[in-house]
């Protein structure tokens, strides 16, 4: 006989060894034995997941002559013939190559025989998606109301291209993608069967590599039984699909975590030398990004990774020394960079750059990276540790000394004198207008958001933005940038003073309310209680004090002199030369050539 296929070998001949649908293949089993059997199904899925063996395993359960519990005997003279094709009566059609209307015409016609020796004549019509618009509309009364000895069982991957109108005449069954446990259950049966020793650990490779596609698990091992014979373990699976152990991902993954762009390049060079396809590897990477991502946030991680215990144990522990902002945007770039990678030529160098990306997130601009850098100063204080400085962590409690008062650093707050200020003081003016010019740097800088609505004071140097105790990430980060910040408010300002972020707490007693100033003002004229201006001598100032945000924020390229309209300038430029109103006389005085008629 001829070498056959594992996975057509050990096609399921009933319903009980479809594994993973039982939802379905319950539902089918208790048609038949009830004799409520419809006109038309529609069986719905990804691929490998069993809608063509149903198909077939109903057809012969349907016209069985001696069914046991609903599904086919496999003995009868008719379940044997339809298992050879000797018995015509069920039809399997591929709807790819045989999709025009002329197609379906043929079929319409065909349908009016009856049955030469089943019961039903069944027809199978496999990615009945491809079929065109024309083929569809020929195949709706027929679908519709077919002679009682038809049955239509129509087999689709992508059932968002079917029309409504097939779909409302067909019994809808949706395939389930099959789960790596049910996989391994199927591949112990057919291994011990075929002799194959499969080790632990390969096989649950296997069902990894599966995605959900028994078709597909069976045709990666038929691949590894080919090369390696009948022993296969993970090691082996490796080799000869090209894959990464899973040492070497928790390896370039703790390069990552730590930040070693050295070891990372060197774990890639590894890679190409090795002839493993980068490819791949960005899959498995991608994965394994993702099984950290589901440690960090499920509380029963192993309900949804299929994974041995051990390994199980590496992965949360590995999880546990990053955080999800790094492994959101290290799935993000990945995925990035495998899109990318199609395109160029030597797709090496743009996982190399989306790594090393991912170990100094500094070098990328983009969002996720801004929170990946957030997340790491955040965890690095809750560990005690920021900008090489040891802090005390969070769980230790310090020993309790006398409050005493210190003298406040200079660098912290340059002293005013408060009374020389004035509501028109330069300093006094920018803080008024702080919010803008954080709104204008924020546009700038939008990862420095924080910025706006932030709490501010003056000293004699310039601003000096507040922050609270546990606002620590942020002040380090305004630190950070600080530069920029300074670059932008004096651009912004068109001021020369300089920004300080300080913690509120260590200058609580000198802070100043630069509001009040011009309440406070010693020159400020004595208006009566009546008076509409009580808190200001400019009624400019009392709108700008009550209604801040109204008030343009002028840049400094914008040009100060205000300038006189048109009108004006040709009042201004032009000469008089008017002439005052003249009487007849007058006119005439001046003017004796002028006839009279004229003049009247």
């Amino acid at each position: 006989m001829a070498y056959q296929a594992i996975y057509r070998k050990w096609r399921p001949q009933v319903f009980d060894d479809i594994i993973g649908q039982s939802h379905i293949t319950n539902t089918l089993k208790k048609q038949i034995m009830t004799g409520k059997i419809s006109h038309a199904y529609l069986f719905c899925g990804t691929r490998g997941t069993g809608k063509t063996t149903a198909a077939k395993v109903f057809a012969k359960a349907v016209n069985c002559l001696n069914p046991k519990d609903g599904s086919p005997c496999n003995e009868c003279e008719i379940c044997r013939g339809i298992q050879d094709g000797s018995i015509m009566d069920v039809t399997e059609i591929d709807a790819a190559s045989n999709n025009g209307v002329d197609n379906i015409r043929e079929l319409r016609d065909d349908v009016n025989y009856v049955a030469t020796q089943a019961k039903y004549r069944v027809y199978i019509i496999d990615e009945v998606h491809m079929l065109s618009t024309g083929a569809f509309n020929a195949l709706l009364k027929t679908l519709e109301e077919p002679p009682a000895h038809i049955i239509f069982i129509l087999a689709t991957t992508e059932v968002h291209k079917i029309p409504e109108t097939i779909l409302s005449r067909c019994q809808r069954f949706d395939f389930k993608r099959i789960t790596p446990s049910d996989i391994i259950v199927r591949m112990k049966e057919i291994a011990t069967a075929d002799g194959i020793e499969i080790t632990e650990d390969a096989y649950s490779v296997l069902a990894q590599l599966a995605d959900g596609s028994m078709r597909d698990g069976l045709s990666i091992l038929e691949r590894c039984v080919l090369s390696s014979g009948n022993k296969i373990d993970s090691t082996a699976i490796n080799n000869i699909l090209g894959m990464v152990k899973n040492d070497f991902l928790f390896n370039i993954t703790n390069a990552v975590i730590e930040s070693d762009s050295a070891a990372v390049i060197k774990l890639i060079d590894t890679i190409s030398k090795e002839g493993k396809d980068l490819n791949v590897f960005c899959d498995s990477l991608i994965k394994h990004f993702r099984d950290l991502l589901v440690c960090k946030i499920s509380a029963n991680p192993g309900d949804l990774l299929d994974y041995s215990d051990d390994i199980l144990v590496k992965i949360k522990s590995q999880s546990e020394k990053t955080t999800y902002e790094k492994l959101s945007n290290a799935v993000t770039l990945l995925t990035k960079a495998k899109a990318d990678a199609k395109w160029v030529k030597n797709p090496r160098i743009i996982y190399e750059l989306s790594l090393i990306k991912l170990t100094q997130p500094e070098l990328d601009s983009s969002g996720e990276a801004v929170l990946d850098r957030l997340a790491s100063i955040e965890k690095k204080a809750e560990n005690g540790f920021i900008a090489g400085n040891n802090i005390e962590k969070k769980d230790t409690v310090p020993e309790k000394k006398p409050k005493k008062k210190a003298e406040i650093s200079a660098r912290l707050f340059a002293p005013i004198d408060k009374s020389a200020l004035r509501a028109d003081s330069p300093i006094v003016v920018t803080a008024k207008n702080w919010d803008k010019i954080a709104s204008a740097i924020c546009r700038d800088f939008p990862f420095l958001n924080f910025l706006s609505n932030r709490k501010i004071t003056i000293d004699g140097e310039g601003i000096i933005l507040l922050f609270d105790e546990k606002e620590n990430t942020l002040k380090n980060l305004a630190v950070k940038y600080l530069n920029q910040i300074q670059e932008k408010f004096r651009h912004y300002s068109n001021t020369d003073f300089i920004i300080k972020p300080v913690f509120t707490k260590d200058i609580e007693d000198n802070i100043i309310d630069y509001w009040d100033i011009a309440e406070s003002t010693a020159d400020k004229p004595n208006h009566t209680e009546n008076s509409a201006y009580t808190n200001s001598d400019d009624p400019f100032d009392q709108l700008k004090k009550e209604y801040p945000d109204i008030v343009e924020f002028q840049d400094e390229n914008v040009n100060e002199n205000k300038s006189v309209s048109s009108y004006e300038q040709q009042e201004l430029t032009e000469e008089d030369t008017t002439e005052e109103f003249l009487d007849a006389d007058e006119i005439k005085q001046q003017n004796p050539d002028i006839d009279e008629t004229t003049t009247e």
